[in-house]
């Protein structure tokens, strides 16, 4: 096996990343080649006399193949443990016997054998997958070493599918010269977003905007998987998100590789997959209160009675998370204190009103205070009801009874 080491920088034009890649097509090169970056991110990049077989993010491999099955071919239909079943199941054979390939790339040939993905699905995943490949390459060498080690010997036969190279390189250079020229040129499409200041957001944001980037801003997904599930052009995500990346209100985060299916179902008789069954239907949960209130005492005091009523309940002590856990959770009944340290419940009731997923959610204001002041502009911020703290059983219940019913299935 012949082993061929190179490093490449940004300030070597003659051999960056794009020179690299056209050597190797002119070439008509077959085999496997690594790279890999002094921040720690690999990539192999499989080609068949110059043309690309396929690329494989070794930091991502499983986000990726996930990503672009649901985009291609849809989730629903296809997913990663589909893809290890196709694997063990019927491996393509054109492979040097003892190579260790991919499992995502063999069990997609395996299923587009079975007809279960069409060719065209595979050919726009890989082609997607080269792309975004070379635009990663091109946006690291802006200061970072590549190192580009290739091996031959990989296959024994031509593969189904081959990516044109130097089409996928253009295409790549036009999409980085975009991105760059909107001075996104420091910030990774492979990155996750993360609200870290959600009240700042809401100040800098309308009330639709800011329960629209709380629903898809849930820190679990790359700007490229939010593109996918949002149908949004990546560039004009990105552009919008900028201000707020700017500003802190919103930081970047790597998130791991999803992990690889458990090896089930690895023996399977001839042209017979198994797909996952649908999981059970939910059984019907009890409704929920939460409770906003900077004291552990008092959380502590109404989750007893919440739960003891057959209630689920959240304690939200950190009022400037009040708004996100809000709407992830969708409570049916809010307790909310009136005076916390950062933001006070005055506030936080009002924002909530102008939130159309919570606008008519009941509220019961909760405050050392019983001035006729107080409960007159708990009225105007859109409270439905005023308890004196400290609190009693007897109030919380007779709230409980009035807005969301006493009768609750334990679960």
């Amino acid at each position: 096996m012949n082993n061929d080491l190179h490093y490449l920088t940004a300030a070597d034009p003659q051999r960056n990343a794009i020179g690299r890649f056209q050597y190797l097509s002119w070439g008509e090169f077959t085999g496997a080649v690594d790279i890999t970056v002094a921040s720690g991110q690999a990539w192999e990049v499989v080609f068949y006399q110059g043309q690309i077989a396929w690329i494989v993010d070794r930091t991502q491999t499983n986000r990726i193949w996930q990503r672009l099955l649901r985009a291609e071919v849809g989730y629903e239909h296809v997913g990663l443990d589909l893809l290890f079943q196709a694997a063990n199941h019927q491996p393509w054979p054109g492979f040097e016997q003892g190579r260790e390939v991919c499992w995502q790339y063999q069990g997609a040939l395996s299923l587009m054998m079975l007809a279960e993905i069409k060719t065209s699905e595979l050919t726009n995943i890989l082609t997607i997958a080269a792309r975004e490949t070379i635009f990663d390459l091109l946006q690291y060498s802006q200061g970072q070493k590549l190192q580009f080690r290739s091996q031959s010997e990989i296959f024994i036969e031509r593969p189904p599918i081959t990516i044109n190279t130097e089409e996928v390189i253009a295409q790549a250079e036009i999409m980085w010269q975009e991105w760059h020229t909107q001075k996104l040129g420091n910030i990774s499409p492979n990155k996750t977003p993360v609200i870290r200041h959600p009240v700042q957001l809401y100040r800098q944001t309308t009330p639709i905007i800011y329960q629209n980037l709380v629903q898809v801003i849930t820190g679990k997904r790359t700007l490229r998987e939010i593109a996918i599930e949002i149908d949004e052009d990546l560039l004009l995500l990105t552009r919008s998100l900028t201000r707020y990346i700017q500003t802190g209100i919103i930081e970047l985060i790597d998130l791991p590789d999803l992990k690889s299916p458990l090896p089930i179902n690895k023996f399977l008789p001839e042209r017979q997959i198994v797909r996952t069954p649908s999981p059970p239907p939910k059984p019907v949960q009890s409704k929920l209160v939460i409770c906003i209130d900077d004291n552990p005492r008092v959380c502590e005091s109404m989750r007893a009675i919440v739960t003891d009523a057959g209630y689920r309940f959240i304690a939200i002590q950190d009022a400037t998370q009040a708004l996100p856990r809000l709407l992830e959770n969708k409570p049916d009944l809010i307790f909310l204190d009136l005076i916390m340290p950062k933001i006070n419940g005055y506030e936080i009731c009002g924002q909530i009103r102008r939130i159309s997923a919570l606008a008519n959610t009941p509220i019961v204001i909760l405050t050392g205070k019983d001035g006729l002041l107080d409960r007159v502009r708990s009225k105007v911020v859109g409270a439905s009801e005023f308890t004196c703290k400290p609190i009693t059983e007897y109030a919380i219940l007779s709230s409980l009874d009035k807005y969301i019913g006493t009768t609750a299935s334990k679960n």
